[in-house]
């Protein structure tokens, strides 16, 4: 941001040559009819005052003067005047800079165009008229000055220039012909295919980057980057065939380069080829045996492909090396605790220090050793952490083990911890909302209202409060209407969440509105299907008659979800 207090060094540099010069002049008033309605904008130079030097200094001063009352829209055009007046190209960089804080981008062009006239071949002045002129959708005018850019910067650099530029911008159209343009007048740059193919990917335009790095590895067919490129628009366009063999051709060509082989062992496991996973993995390891970063990432594909011993032997050998044991302590909770086996995730989690995943293991090795050894030996636990001076930490310590406790049926308990963290949290939305749900479920609707109405109170949009309240109202009361109201309210907010959608259908046929419910209902349930959803769909569907189709979503839904309570009551009650 441009200081509004000091005078700039250009206004300095006028002063010095006015000293020089020896120009008779007038001194400048500062009070009385030489100013307009502004205390700070002088409305015109005093009469006297004509010669271009005493002129350039006035504009100077009521620009500095401007920028002092934080009229940045006066300040850019008495600087833009007084670049006109200047040969000093630091008046016109102050022009620009000006006019850009002022959001004026014609007289920021202006300004610009007469900066690099004054200073040719400056590299900021032609970087801010290439983008300006992208912004106004004139890419043939800000190709002149990237290709001045090219020309000052070489090749590789000047292109990684341009479309780190050209990414800023947010006429997407414009940046990616201006990048076109000017890698069609050197076609013979890779960097500029690959410049224009990333780009392309920047703007989530996969298509054309797509296109871009055929072209380019037509003339590169040794450019890897373009190959990977190539696989990865390719992998977004959900062609994961030719995004695997664009990376075998670059394994291929260059098989000592491990993101090379670490991005086509990606795209094995995106297509389900788990048996060449393996082996890849294991010629990246014998490039770099010890290379830690490495054997973490290989890891974490394993995990991600479902490989667990695979994972688990990689995390061994990474603690062995001594470093990055935090994350291998870390996963290999992860994966005991998929495994069924609590008692080896807590000691696992026990062994993470302080750092990425300190908080998150913690809370597990809390909530792990009171599914071992019951809520009062992870009582401490919790404590500890609720103490804890890290604020956030704190927070999720109180809503873990409220949530623990619901989930074992202790709602009184869990209703006093979150009363407890209210009084350390005052106001706290994330401990009133969940406060709300437990009150829900332990029946008590006009408390459940109120901590939903405090969130409200405080945020009037928030969507989890308008929907759990229009639920709890819809489903546990007769105000359908102020149900619906709520609920709608949350619903034009986030149209395509599932449980916004389910309370959206539930609403509708507490409402008598069947054939809208059923609607609303099959499409939360399209969105997301679980045992909530599937218990009210179920409900409709059995009011209008589709018995078969109802019971058959409750089993199917079953099958997920066996001891889904809402699932089960359903069921007694619809075959009862």
């Amino acid at each position: 941001m441009l200081n509004p207090i000091v005078i700039s060094r250009a206004v300095a540099a006028a002063l010095a040559a006015l000293a020089v010069s020896g120009c008779a002049q007038t001194p400048v008033e500062v009070t009385g009819s030489g100013f307009t309605d502004s205390p700070f904008i002088m409305s015109a130079p005093p009469s006297s005052t004509t010669d271009v030097e005493s002129e350039l200094l006035f504009q100077l001063l009521a620009a500095e003067m401007a920028l002092q009352g934080d009229d940045y829209d006066q300040a850019s055009a008495y600087y833009l005047e007084a670049a006109r007046l200047s040969r000093d190209p630091a008046v016109a960089e102050r022009a620009t800079r000006t006019a850009l804080v002022a959001r004026d981008r014609n007289r920021a062009l202006i300004a610009a165009e007469r900066w690099l006239e004054l200073a040719p071949g400056g590299l900021d002045a032609m970087q801010t008229i290439a983008v300006l002129r992208v912004a106004e959708g004139r890419p043939a005018g800000a190709v002149e000055q990237l290709q001045g850019i090219l020309d000052e910067l070489g090749a590789e650099e000047g292109f990684r220039l341009a479309a780190s530029l050209l990414a800023q911008s947010e006429n997407r159209d414009a940046a990616l012909e201006t990048l076109q343009r000017l890698v069609e007048s050197n076609a013979d740059e890779s960097a500029g295919w690959q410049a224009h193919a990333e780009l392309a990917v920047r703007f989530d335009a996969f298509d054309q980057a797509y296109a871009i790095a055929r072209a380019g590895l037509q003339r590169f067919p040794d450019a890897v980057a373009l190959r990977l490129i190539l696989a990865r628009a390719a992998a977004e366009l959900d062609d994961p065939t030719a995004a695997l063999e664009a990376l075998a051709a670059a394994v291929d060509a260059h098989p000592e380069r491990r993101d090379v082989r670490l991005a086509y062992a990606r795209a094995l496991i995106d297509l389900g080829d788990f048996d060449r996973v393996r082996p890849e993995f294991d010629r990246l390891l014998q490039l770099a045996p010890e290379d830690v970063e490495l054997l973490l990432t290989t890891a974490l594909l394993s995990l991600e492909a479902g490989h667990y011993e695979l994972a688990r032997e990689y995390l061994g050998r990474l603690l062995e090396t001594g470093q990055r044991s935090d994350d291998a302590w870390y996963y290999l909770g992860r994966l005991h605790e998929q495994a069924g086996d609590l008692e080896a995730a807590s000691r696992s989690y026990a062994a993470v220090g302080p750092g990425e995943h300190y908080r998150d293991a913690r809370l597990r090795q809390a909530r792990l050793t009171a599914q071992i050894e019951g809520m009062d030996a992870a009582r401490p636990l919790y404590a500890r952490m609720q103490n804890d001076p890290d604020e956030e930490t704190a927070l999720r310590a109180y809503l873990a083990e409220a949530n623990v406790l619901r989930e074992l049926g202790q709602l009184n308990a869990a209703l006093l911890r979150l009363s407890r963290g209210l009084i350390q949290f005052p106001g706290s939305v994330d401990l009133l909302y969940a406060r709300g749900l437990v009150h829900e479920r332990a029946d008590d609707i006009p408390a459940a209202e109120e901590d939903f109405r405090s969130i409200l109170d405080q945020d009037p949009d928030n969507v989890s409060a308008l929907n759990a309240l229009g639920y709890t109202l819809a489903d546990r009361t007769e105000r359908y209407e102020e149900a619906l109201d709520l609920i709608v309210r949350a619903y034009e907010q986030r149209p395509g969440d599932a449980a916004i959608t389910d309370s959206y259908g539930w609403v509708l046929y507490r409402l008598g509105r069947l054939d809208e419910a059923l609607a609303k209902l099959r499409e939360a349930y399209a969105l997301f299907p679980d045992g909530e959803i599937a218990s009210n769909l179920a409900v409709v569907l059995w009011e209008l008659g589709e018995r078969e189709e109802s019971l058959a979503i409750l089993d199917e839904a079953l099958q997920r979800e066996p001891d889904h309570e809402r699932l089960l009551r359903v069921r007694r009650q619809l075959v009862d």
